[in-house]
């Protein structure tokens, strides 16, 4: 569904941004994030789900012309999935191609994201986003889901009796996720991800946005988010790693590769700044800005 189909007005045109804005944020490092988005796609619309309780989205929001949602919600957990669902919404109400959701300790830093991303959905009509899926950036071994398996298993034995036409609801959606390939805990990691429009206008069509039954489980958003779109017949796919010149260079809690190598090796979406070795943020979001300045 795109914007501008002839590419006529620069990169970012056929993408959506949806940033959640959480209590302990610096307002200097979300600044900072928006502003590598600006710098990389500058006409990609960006919607902010301010839970930081002081009004920072509102002030980032008339500083930098973002779409800013006040969160229904407080917290992780569920409480996001709430929040995310929200901002999904509103990014339906205009076109878009795809939806590129990050945490604040995230940012761009090329434009070749769009393009590679359109391209792999274009690719595969089933694909419904893309990230660090079952490997990780050095592409050893497959990223744990047990915490998430255990977390289902915990739902389903212990909590769901007590609210059972939610586990009923709960259980179709699985058993759907199943016949479609999924195993427990399939998911993109939430720091950065990449979402479709059709999968994600799937979801909204499908009641699966913003539901309490979900929010109940007690998954991350990133493992509800992984549950719901396989039960709408949609997978997920890598997006990048040390290997490949595809786009994601992501971690969990700190940078998989040093600043200075995200950058030789091309890597547009980034995660987390939040450390790398002896580095802290602010050195490493330093290194990131500066590339930008110097072109």
């Amino acid at each position: 569904m795109p914007i501008d189909p002839d590419g006529k007005y620069g990169v970012g045109g056929d993408t959506v941004f949806v940033i959640p804005i959480g209590p302990n944020c610096e307002a200097d490092f979300v600044a900072d994030t928006i502003e590598s988005i600006r710098y990389f796609a500058p006409i990609a619309r960006i919607i902010v789900v301010d839970d930081s309780r002081r009004g920072l989205g509102l002030e980032l929001g008339e500083l930098y012309n973002l779409t800013v949602q006040k969160a229904r919600a407080r917290g992780l957990f569920g409480s996001l999935y709430l929040n995310l669902s929200d901002a999904f919404r509103e990014a339906l109400t205009q076109p878009f191609r795809i939806l590129v959701r990050m945490d604040t300790d995230a940012l761009i830093s090329g434009s070749d994201f769009e393009a590679k991303a359109i391209e792999r959905f274009d690719s595969d009509p089933r694909l419904g986003s893309l990230g660090s899926f079952r490997i990780g950036y050095d592409s050893v071994g497959i990223r744990s889901a047990r915490w998430a398996k255990r977390q289902i298993v915990i739902y389903f034995s212990v909590r769901a009796w007590s609210r059972p036409r939610a586990a009923k609801f709960i259980l179709g959606i699985l058993l759907r996720a199943r016949g479609s390939g999924y195993r427990l805990g399939d998911s993109v990691m939430g720091g950065a991800a990449v979402y479709r429009y059709d999968a994600v206008a799937a979801l909204e069509k499908n009641g699966l946005l913003g539901r309490s039954e979900l929010a109940a489980i007690g998954l991350q958003e990133d493992y509800i988010f992984g549950l719901c779109l396989f039960s709408v017949g949609y997978h997920l796919g890598e997006f990048g790693n040390r290997f490949d010149d595809l786009p994601m260079g992501v971690n969990w809690k700190s940078l998989p590769a040093s600043p200075k190598e995200l950058m030789e090796r091309g890597k547009s979406i980034i995660h987390s700044t939040k450390n790398f070795e002896m580095m802290d943020e602010q050195s490493i979001r330093s290194e990131f800005r500066s590339a930008r300045r110097n072109g």
